[in-house]
């Protein structure tokens, strides 16, 4: 597997219900633990809030299990952010190492989010 060293890959799925009562000021040490600013001014700003909560939650845990592929350990969700371009596209900014590119794929329904990423060390 010498040729797989160089790439990670993750997958998660999270139960929407989860972060259905989710408020952002009575749930914020949990939130703020997990979320940066940006990710939760986004998520907030929907009519369905915890929809995009979800997602970007499954999205951490399929980094967080992509960059354990490769042999990273203790990683913050905070240093995994999560937002989209102004094509509404996901992307990953990854405050973990400067040599990985993460590449990620969400997709919500009303009682599931599902993640998929990719890390590669250039």
């Amino acid at each position: 597997m010498q040729e797989f060293k160089n790439l990670g890959v993750g997958t998660d799925i999270e139960d929407v219900s989860r972060f259905r009562k989710l408020d952002r000021n009575k749930n914020s040490n949990f939130l703020d633990k997990i979320f940066t600013k940006k990710e939760l001014d986004y998520s907030f700003s929907k009519a369905k809030p915890y929809q995009h909560l979800a997602a970007r939650y499954a999205g951490k845990e399929a980094v967080v299990k992509a960059l354990s592929s490769m042999g990273k350990q203790n990683i913050d969700y905070k240093d995994i952010e999560i937002l989209n371009d102004d094509n509404g596209i996901p992307k990953v900014n990854l405050n973990y190492n400067g040599s990985l590119k993460a590449r990620i794929s969400l997709s919500h329904s009303n009682d599931r989010a599902l993640a998929f990423a990719v890390i590669i060390k250039e």
